[in-house]
């Protein structure tokens, strides 16, 4: 759904540009689509306000820093193979969390001209995203529904960073801005 949700906002946004003259160009859409999708896929599922009993066991915010090390360094220990790390719900969303940030640094590669302009970008995406959970989606919510998690706040914006750096080494460049 969150791919679905999306699609259908990135829609709306690039014709609503359009339609008020201020369509950004095409060259956007990879970054838009990815970003969206983060942001839904981080804050789904959405459960029905009433049905909300608080306090929510995962609800409680995580401020302790790389809380995953012990996690992994358990796997390690025991000799863990592939199936017992991929099947480590933990340690695979804190996994995809990095790579799908990363995808967001690869496209802002292309509009941002400077790293620290990624960095921030990042961190005030992943920032947004983690306060949204904290208040239980700005009120709506009468409490947290989803972990604020001090190492997402790390971990997604050093994936922006990492993905920004890499596609700059590869050669992207920011393209000038389409007018329409």
């Amino acid at each position: 759904m969150a791919a679905v949700y999306a699609l259908l906002l990135t829609a709306v946004v690039l014709s609503a540009a359009r339609l008020a003259g201020r369509f950004p160009g095409w060259s956007i859409l990879p970054a838009m689509l990815a970003t969206l999708f983060f942001v839904f896929l981080t804050l789904h599922p959405f459960p029905a306000p009433g049905s909300v009993a608080c306090p929510v066991p995962l609800g409680t915010p995580s401020l302790t820093p790389f809380a995953f090390w012990p996690v992994a360094a358990r796997l390690w220990q025991d000799g863990a193979g592939p199936a017992a790390w991929l099947g480590n719900r933990y340690l695979l969303s804190t996994a995809m969390n990095y790579l799908l940030c990363a995808l967001i640094g690869i496209t802002l590669a292309w509009h941002l001209s400077r790293l620290r302009a990624a960095l921030l970008a990042g961190l005030a995406l992943t920032f947004a995203v983690e306060l949204t959970q904290l208040t239980g989606h700005w009120g709506i919510y009468p409490c947290a529904i989803r972990q604020f998690n001090i190492d997402d706040l790390i971990l997604n914006t050093l994936g922006v960073v990492s993905g920004f750096w890499l596609a700059r080494r590869a050669g992207a460049r920011p393209r000038p801005a389409a007018r329409t």
